[in-house]
């Protein structure tokens, strides 16, 4: 309630202010007209012999009943031009009727007075009507007393002329000056408001043609982002075609070379089971890059999302061991390191494999013999699973750890490179550790070997079904 107050308190400080000009306008008008109206009736009763003196003094108490009267009008009403205008009307025709009335005063007193009207319907300056004024008066004073007569200028009847004068030249100055400026005042809002309406006019146009613009930029966008929707869409076609028509001959290419392998068409010599065997090392290589194309291009469009469920950590890395029982061509021992009462946690197992998958394959490809270990373990003070994958492979130079997670980028990217690939491995291993909310962290020596650490925020999940252990402790390996 106290702002409210304060507020209707300074709106009536503000209303008082823009009154008092108003009322001291009006009160300076009756005041003037009260000394017009005693210095005519002064001028009146004095100068001469009166003719009619109760016409007279009929003129003078009407006169001032009517000033009485106008104190009593509204001040906002009394200072209207119009009502200004009746009043100096007014004035105008009972002096003028008082002059011809009193009939002893000569024309000159009249030509006086319209010319003190005429003065001030022409002057600027109130200063200048006024001494105008005076000085006419004077002029006229001068001119009336003759030479030769026995009184002088001071104890003449005539000498109340100059107060009349003087009194008359002040009262219409006055209204004349502040009509002026009353006028001044208003041209000024007049041009202030042209010029703003200009302004807003030059506004309104450039907002007209700012709107203009945006909307085409709007339809532009709308048009390319349907184009890009469009394009979108055929490449997905497009990727989904080309994986169907490139999977099905790898496929049964892989095939017939396992049956062959399997001396299932007859005998083979170790030779040709060493060219079968390269040639299916290289029909898995191309699967692979396919599978990770097509898992980049998901990850880019944002088309890639997290389902979370129960998974049971120690069966899931069993499913996961199996899937690399086989020989690696390779002097190179493959390592498994985890306690078998992993808890079960609620996470993406897909996106985790795909992960793990990723890294070991980098592992063995990297490491032509030595070993890789596999270590996983459950913290359950951070409530987050924790890999690590190592190898005693050919490491990675220290400068170029901060780029090795970026996609198509690979440690050697020559064309007579020793190693496959595309560079998309563990670009697709950040992009789900960051879908997953985790971290993954390496240490790597040249010469030496590598070690990758994926953590991965995971709660204990207590609604694990048993009949999910099967299928999750059989994960296919991806090609």
């Amino acid at each position: 309630m106290e702002p409210a107050s304060t507020s209707v308190s300074t709106a009536n400080l503000s209303g008082d202010a823009s009154s008092r000009p108003v009322e001291e306008d009006g009160r300076l008008l009756i005041l003037l007209r009260y000394v017009l109206i005693a210095a005519a009736a002064y001028l009146f009763l004095f100068e001469g012999e009166t003719a009619s003196p109760t016409i007279i003094a009929g003129l003078i108490a009407a006169a001032l009943l009517s000033n009485v009267l106008l104190s009593h009008v509204p001040q906002s009403i009394l200072t209207r031009p119009s009502a200004v205008a009746l009043i100096v009307s007014i004035d105008i025709v009972w002096i003028a009727s008082g002059l011809w009335i009193k009939g002893n005063f000569g024309s000159d007193i009249f030509f006086l007075y319209f010319f003190i009207l005429f003065l001030a319907a022409m002057g600027q300056n109130l200063m200048l009507i006024v001494g105008a004024g005076v000085l006419v008066g004077v002029m006229d004073l001068t001119l009336h007393v003759a030479p030769g007569q026995s009184q002088s200028i001071w104890t003449s009847p005539s000498l109340i002329r100059v107060p009349f004068i003087f009194t008359a030249a002040l009262f219409y100055g006055h209204l004349t000056e502040k009509l002026r400026k009353e006028q001044r005042h208003a041209a000024l809002e007049k041009e202030f408001a042209e010029k703003m309406a200009r302004v807003v006019h030059v506004q309104t146009q450039d907002l007209r043609t700012l709107a203009e613009d945006l909307r085409m930029n709007y339809e532009q966008s709308k048009q390319q982002a349907m184009e890009l929707e469009k394009a979108n869409k055929v490449k997905d076609e497009f990727l989904g075609v080309m994986s169907h028509e490139l999977r099905t001959p790898l496929n049964i290419i892989l095939g017939y070379t396992r049956v062959v392998t399997d001396r299932m068409l007859g005998e083979i010599n170790p030779e040709q089971e060493r060219a079968l065997g390269k040639v299916r090392n290289q029909c898995k290589d191309l699967l692979s890059m396919i599978s990770d194309i097509l898992q980049a291009t998901k990850i880019e469009a944002e088309g890639v999302k997290v389902e979370s469920y129960a998974v049971n950590l120690a069966a899931f890395l069993d499913g996961l061991k199996s899937a690399y029982e086989f020989p690696l061509n390779k002097e190179v021992q493959l390592d498994w390191n985890y306690p078998g009462d992993l808890p079960a946690v609620r996470t993406d197992a897909e996106k985790l494999k795909h992960i793990l998958q990723n890294l070991i394959n980098n592992a063995i490809k990297f490491t032509e013999r030595g070993h890789i270990a596999v270590s996983a373990r459950y913290l359950s003070d951070r409530r987050a699973a924790e890999f690590r994958v190592s190898d005693s492979g050919i490491g990675i130079p220290k400068e170029l750890l901060p780029v090795i997670f970026k996609r198509f980028h690979q440690a050697d990217s020559t064309e007579t490179r020793d190693h496959g690939g595309v560079g998309l491995g563990l670009y697709i291993v950040k992009k789900f550790i960051d879908l997953l909310g985790g971290e993954v962290g390496v240490e790597s020596e040249v010469g030496q070997g590598s070690t990758f650490t994926v953590t991965v925020p995971c709660e204990p999940s207590t609604d694990f079904d048993p009949t999910e252990e099967e299928a999750d402790s059989n994960p296919q390996l991806q090609p």
